[in-house]
Formats: C-alpha cells, structure tokens, sequence
C-alpha cells in the first residue's frame, strides 16, 4: 500500500549476506524451495498488467472515461488492467482534498465520482470484449474510520490497551485497523471478495498488504473464490513465500526494484541482482510466479516516475528493459507491471490525495509508446520470455553488465544490460557458432564464433538478441 511496510533488502558486503525487513522483524521469511506454487492458468503467466488510477487516469476520472480508450491499452498490448480501488473514500482524519483509495468507506459501493455500478459493470464487460482481463484492488487489511463497520460492528477493530481504535501504524492515520482474531471479520472480508466476483464477472484481486492478514484466511478466502470463477488472478502485495502456496498466483518482486534503485544510485553494482535472483530460488516455491515493475503508485508518488527515480529517460527504458525480459533462476518466472502514464514517458508524481490528472501529450510519447509496445510485442512472441529458463551469463566486468539468457524450446533470447555510468568495451560469453539478431536492427547480426562475443555498450545501454543456430 504504502512505504510503510515495503520489503527492504539491504546487501550486507561483509558477510554476504540479505536481511529481509518484513514489518519490522529483522528475520527472513519461512523459505519453501521444496514446496510447489498454486498452477496458474496461461493467460496469468503470459499477463502483461497494467495498473490506472482512475481518478487520475483522465481529466474526468471516470469509467466511462477509461473505457472510451481500452482500444488504445489494447493496442499497446495489454492483457490485464488492475484499478486501484474503486470504493467510497472516507472523510474522517482523511488526507489531502479527496483522501487515498486505500481508505475505504464501504466495500460493497462504489465511489459517485466514478460513476455507477452501470457504469462499472460496462467497463468490466468493454474490457472482456476487447480481450483483456480485469481485477480489482481489495483493501481488506483496515477501512476509513467513518466505514459503517463501525458503528455496526465495533468488535471488527482491533484496538490498544485502552481500548482505542488504532491504525495499522503511526503514519496511516487515515484507516482503521481490522482485528482477524474476529472470524466474522474474516467472512465478511471473504464475501466482499464474492460479491465483486459473482456481481460484476471481475477476473481476479490485487490483495492490498497481503502479508498483514493472517495467511489461513487467505488459504480459506482464495479457495472459496475460485469456486465461483475457477481461472481467477490473485496477486498478493507481499512477498511471503508461502503466499504461492496459500493461493496466490503472484507476489511483489520489491528485491529487483529495491536492486535497481541501489545499482543505478552507484550505491551497488550489477552483482546484486545475480544475488537476489539466487536467493530468491533458495526462498520460494518451485514455479513461483513474481511481479517485476520498475514503478507502482506507491513508488511512483513517493520515489518520483522513474525518469526522476533511476536519474534519465536512458535509465528509466534500461529498468523496463529488464523488468520485460528478466525471469527468474530455476523454475521461478516473471509476469511485469506497468503504471498508467509510463507508456508516455509520465514524469510527474501522481497524488494518492489529490486530482493530479496523467498528462498524455508528452513530448515523446510516440517514441515511449514504441518502446513499450516493441517490448510487449516481444514478449507475446517469444515463449522464452515466459516460460523459458534463466541463465547468467558471464562477462568480463559482471560488476557493470548484467547479461542473460531466456530458453524455451526453439525461442531464444539474450539480454546484455549495461548498469554502469561508464561504456563496457569487453566479452560476454556464449555459446559458439550462433548467429545473433539484434531486436529493433533487423539487418544487424553478431556471430559468436568460439563463444566469446565482443560487446559495447554505451552507459545504461541495452541490448536483447533473438539468438538462431550459426
């Protein structure tokens, strides 16, 4: 939800080792590399998710408003559009002129300035038509303080030692905490969930700070969802192991993020990443499937879109260049996310409190458009982008260069990043006699000859090759 409770990864140099911060215990979470993920369905692992705003996705901020342009995140290659929530925001101890999303006055409604539930259900079934898939955000750890709960059913907070109603700690003042000690908690929780899946056919929920909810109302929850809708997406912000097994397809992948940042701010070098991806198979369940983003609302209005986060335009394509192509060691996978306004090369904070309507007439929107779309398309067309395993590969300064390689079958791909301020002029090592095709240079070939390939790279160049026999 916020930055509150964000998983912070730290590289401890000396002794080589991570320490994983998850609400404030300084002790990993329970590692499952034995255990098996939940399957998900095709359409999951091959999602391209999109996150909007809508209240700042257009001037009018209305469904409406966000259905007349489906065509377009259609056409960039969308597969997924998650909403922030879509509820009544309270008023009480609210922050800023219309108060955050995550401050949830009834689950069961929705926000006037929105629209209707007519309204609703017309974007839901526009969405579907023009074959993409939508969820939900489901704030279900805490509610607004004027949320009908409680004056109905006080018992549903949990409260101090004076019998107060608290929040879920000092800096979200605006909601209320929920007591899951309650289990008329849990149901009702469990029916908002329900109503949302049986009323308006949505596909699925983004399950806000999953990791403060007991994990056995999940276990309980989730498989009672699937009951009505079998093929749903469930997408945890958390990033407990056990989550893959508890019923969600896919938790945050806050590691790679908090990587990139601490690479691109000269504070590390590209071997972080080759240590986070090593731990994160040590950690998770096998076939676990993670979110990669290089921005999400949280970030993008406390850290700044990334143009302003990462320093460069360069910097900002590098990020999403890896957050598309990048998986994970052994069987662990990636599905990417991006925010509303990236595709134009938004570089403006969006408010979580106030109207900040996405400004889409940038300079060079076309030429960000491309980019993604370039991207998207070669996602959708090379399996081994989704499906195919993940290898480092070895250059001669792996400290400035992440490279890999994505299998799957007869697709192969090769990504060389370069994460430094400095130019690489070196070898990557690869396989012999393979031609390599430079996506976005049709006409430009490399050839690897006895596997060690001459490289340049400008600083924070990229470059992804479709590798084909020699």
């Amino acid at each position: 939800m916020r930055l509150f409770f964000v998983l912070l990864i730290l590289a401890v140099a000396s002794i080589g080792a991570i320490l994983f911060f998850i609400r404030g215990y300084t002790k990993p979470p329970k590692a499952l590399p034995n255990e098996t993920a939940i399957p998900s369905p095709d359409w999951v692992k091959d999602a391209i998710i999109y996150e909007v705003f809508v209240r700042n996705f257009s001037v009018e901020g209305t469904f409406n408003a966000l259905k007349a342009r489906l065509p377009e995140l259609r056409d960039l290659g969308v597969s997924v559009i998650w909403l922030m929530p879509i509820h009544p925001i309270g008023t009480v101890k609210r922050k800023g002129t219309l108060g955050s999303p995550y401050s949830v006055q009834d689950h069961f409604a929705i926000d006037s300035l929105y629209g209707t539930k007519e309204d609703f259900k017309a974007l839901v079934d526009a969405v579907h038509k023009e074959g993409m898939k939508i969820i939900l955000d489901m704030v279900l750890n805490h509610t607004a303080w004027d949320n009908e709960l409680m004056k109905t059913n006080p018992d549903f907070y949990r409260r101090n030692k004076n019998g107060e109603v608290v929040s879920p700690n000092d800096d979200w003042t605006d909601v209320a905490d929920l007591n899951y000690n309650n289990p008329e908690v849990r149901q009702y929780m469990k029916n908002v969930m329900l109503y949302w899946v049986s009323e308006f056919d949505v596909d699925g929920f983004r399950c806000d700070v999953a990791e403060l909810i007991p994990t056995e109302f999940w276990v309980e929850s989730l498989k009672e969802v699937r009951r009505v809708k079998p093929e749903l997406l469930l997408l945890s912000e958390g990033t407990l192991p056990e989550h893959h097994v508890a019923g969600f397809d896919l938790t945050y992948s806050w590691t790679i993020y908090d990587a990139l940042t601490s690479i691109l701010k000269g504070k590390s070098n590209a071997l972080l990443l080759q240590d986070i991806l090593e731990k994160e198979e040590r950690v998770f369940p096998k076939q676990s499937l993670r979110m990669r983003f290089n921005t999400n609302h949280d970030k993008n209005a406390y850290d700044g879109p990334p143009q302003e986060h990462f320093g460069s335009k360069k910097a900002a394509k590098l990020t999403a260049a890896i957050v598309f192509t990048i998986g994970g060691y052994g069987t662990i996978r990636s599905v990417p996310m991006l925010y509303n306004g990236d595709e134009v090369g938004n570089t403006m904070r969006i408010s979580l409190f106030e109207k900040t309507p996405i400004e889409w007439n940038t300079p060079d929107a076309q030429e960000w458009r491309q980019f993604y779309k370039q991207l998207i398309a070669l996602r959708r067309t090379e399996p081994a982008l989704t499906r195919g395993s993940m290898t480092k590969l070895r250059t001669s300064n792996d400290e400035a260069v992440f490279a890999f390689e994505r299998r799957h079958q007869n697709s192969h791909i090769i990504v060389a990043a370069n994460l430094s301020q400095a130019p690489f002029n070196g070898y990557m090592k690869t396989e012999p006699n393979k031609v390599l095709q430079e996506i976005g240079q049709s006409e430009k070939y490399l050839q690897t000859k006895d596997g060690n390939l001459r490289l340049s790279l400008d600083p924070l160049e990229f470059k992804i090759w479709k590798v084909k026999e020699g």
